[in-house]
């Protein structure tokens, strides 16, 4: 079916739907499907991690792109979370490659303890804090590294297709939500200089925990207590070994820059993280967590959202940002009341889908933040 559809695809066409933007939803649908990222191609460092590519036509027509690497959370799988999210409809509007790993399904998996370990996780989660049996330098997470190997590939024309644009390596992003985004967070702190920037969608502090076994207590996590009950270890990290990580490796200055979203309603990530999201990357960025230079309330978001930005005087964009959303739980934000601006979609589920629609694109946002425009 994926190849009688790329052949039936009219590439002029769907050009001529997106520049009048009279259809904007039969465009998104003639774009190309997401591809296997070979196995062979990159070193998936023993995990269970694989991933899938998608190349949209505008990226392939400009000859370069931006590369967005996008994490999905628990629960959830790479290429219905890329869907839904509203990521895809900002790679189909912006033309850049977006990368999508994926964790494996595994009830046998004990992250952290060696063994069947490395083999996925039993929510499908990423394993961002699976730094113990790790014999990577510095101890990082064998899945960050494999991320990174993938992100090589990439570059190096993997996944692209024939005649693919190139990645242009300066604009290489990540982004995720919940465990997807603790596994960005970590892949900002331990590869500062491959990233340009991230966003974190109801994510946690890097080296809140050393194991996922003892990531629920440390970091705030609980999908079983109480919401009063979710509650993230004072300080959210040690200072100490976050000091050891960003000495890890050079970083241009300003660089990567970061997006926080959270939501002040969330029961399944202790809110608080975001505080101390915020505190790890002023602290990264040498910058005054008590002296933002954009304070403020978004009346056309969710009612009373705060937005608070951190830049060195000077600075042509904000280093930090966080965004409290009031009354938004443990999802990834959509907006589809606007058809001429697509943002993901409600799919229909007996399960958890952690993706609602509250009248704000998360994804828009980061674009945003990122420059993922062309």
């Amino acid at each position: 079916m994926v190849s009688l559809w790329v052949c039936l695809r009219k590439p002029v066409a769907a050009a001529l739907l997106v520049l009048s933007g009279l259809l904007p939803a039969a465009a998104a649908l003639a774009q190309p499907a997401p591809v296997e990222l070979p196995a062979g191609v990159y070193d998936a460092q023993g995990t269970a991690l694989s991933a899938l590519v998608y190349v949209p036509d505008g990226a392939r027509a400009r000859g370069k792109a931006p590369l967005l690497v996008l994490l999905h959370g628990c629960e959830q799988d790479a290429r219905t979370f890329f869907e839904d999210s509203g990521w895809k409809d900002m790679a189909d509007a912006h033309g850049f490659v977006t990368l999508l790993p994926a964790q494996k399904h595994n009830m046998l998996s004990m992250a952290g303890t060696g063994g069947f370990g490395r083999y996925g996780n039993p929510l499908g989660c990423f394993n961002f804090a699976d730094r113990l049996n790790s014999p990577l330098k510095g101890y990082v997470p064998r899945e960050a590294a494999a991320i990174v190997s993938m992100i090589g590939a990439v570059r190096a024309g993997h996944g692209l297709g024939s005649g693919g644009p190139a990645v242009e390596a300066d604009r290489i992003h990540v982004t995720g939500l919940s465990a997807g985004a603790g596994m960005a967070a970590t892949l900002l702190a331990d590869y500062p200089q491959v990233f340009a920037g991230g966003a974190l969608f109801a994510g946690v502090p890097a080296l809140c925990a050393q194991s996922m076994q003892s990531a629920a207590s440390m970091c705030g996590i609980s999908v079983m207590r109480a919401c009063g009950e979710v509650k993230a270890r004072s300080g959210g990290y040690d200072s100490r070994e976050w000091a050891k990580t960003v000495q890890r490796a050079q970083h241009p200055a300003g660089r990567p820059r970061v997006l926080i979203v959270q939501g002040a309603a969330d029961c399944t990530v202790d809110p608080q993280n975001a505080l101390y999201l915020t505190n790890q990357w002023t602290a990264f960025h040498g910058l005054k967590t008590d002296s933002p230079v954009v304070i403020g309330q978004e009346p056309s978001w969710p009612d009373r959202a705060v937005r608070q930005g951190y830049a060195p005087a000077g600075a042509n964009a904000l280093w930090v940002e966080t965004v409290l959303l009031k009354g938004v739980g443990h999802v990834m934000p959509i907006d589809t009341a606007n058809p001429q601006r697509p943002c993901g979609r409600v799919r229909v589920s007996d399960k958890k889908t952690y993706i609602e629609d509250v009248g704000f694109c998360g994804a828009a946002l980061a674009a945003g933040f990122l420059q993922l425009e062309p």
